[in-house]
């Protein structure tokens, strides 16, 4: 039984990895806007370069922000991107504190003028310093992508005010539908959350339900 068991989860784990070479190579394949910049309010943006094989041309990714934070950073973006990245030892939100503290991840919390970045998948303030100034250097302003969701603190005033947002290229992913968002993608398979979930581990309910190329290139063929 033992040796099934493990022959069962070995067969797992290759089907896996021949989905995602399935479905990198289809995506790679399609996509003709290989020079954008997609400002995200987590580890999405990164996944979307991974998976499409190209550079990271934006200094969000590995990141996130929280709700507010993140609306203020897009509606000045190029003011915020300008500013010296400094560092703090505590978040001003305190649930970002109390987190960090019972899972022992005090990963480095950036700070551009009143906003916070949250360092979650970096080692050190270095290695933030250097890769998110080599990344700012890449940001393309012509071809600008933005992703937001139902996560980080978001109320429900925080949805509203991204779609009125006059950005030709936004999303927002959600847990629960709102038809009156047009930037709204509903990914049902979070209906029982009170927020979208990590866009690594659950890729492919994002994947299944938005088509990233179709995104990306519409705005590429409009140029």
């Amino acid at each position: 039984m033992k040796i099934i068991k493990t022959v069962a989860k070995k067969m797992d784990v290759l089907h896996s990895l021949a989905l995602e070479k399935w479905y990198r190579y289809g995506v790679r394949r399609k996509n003709k806007n290989k020079n954008f910049t997609i400002i995200s309010n987590d580890c999405w943006g990164g996944r979307v370069y991974m998976d499409l094989g190209l550079e990271y041309n934006s200094p969000t990714v590995n990141v996130f922000i929280y709700s507010d934070c993140y609306l203020k950073l897009i509606l000045n973006l190029k003011e915020y991107m300008s500013c010296a990245l400094s560092f703090k030892e505590n978040s001003f939100y305190e649930v970002a504190n109390i987190k960090r503290n019972e899972t022992k991840t005090h990963y480095p919390i950036g700070v551009l003028k009143d906003i916070e970045i949250h360092f979650l998948h970096y080692k050190d303030e270095e290695e933030c310093i250097t890769k998110w100034n080599k990344r700012i250097e890449r940001i393309n302003y012509e071809n600008l992508f933005f992703k937001f969701s139902d996560a980080y603190l978001v109320k429900e005033a925080d949805l509203y005010a991204f779609d009125a947002l006059d950005l030709d290229n936004k999303v927002c992913f959600t847990a629960k539908p709102y038809e009156n968002l047009k930037s709204n993608i509903w990914i049902k398979d979070f209906k029982k959350s009170d927020f979208v979930l990590d866009p690594f581990k659950y890729r492919w309910q994002y994947r299944k339900i938005f088509n990233i190329v179709k995104w990306l290139n519409r705005s590429f063929e409009t140029k």
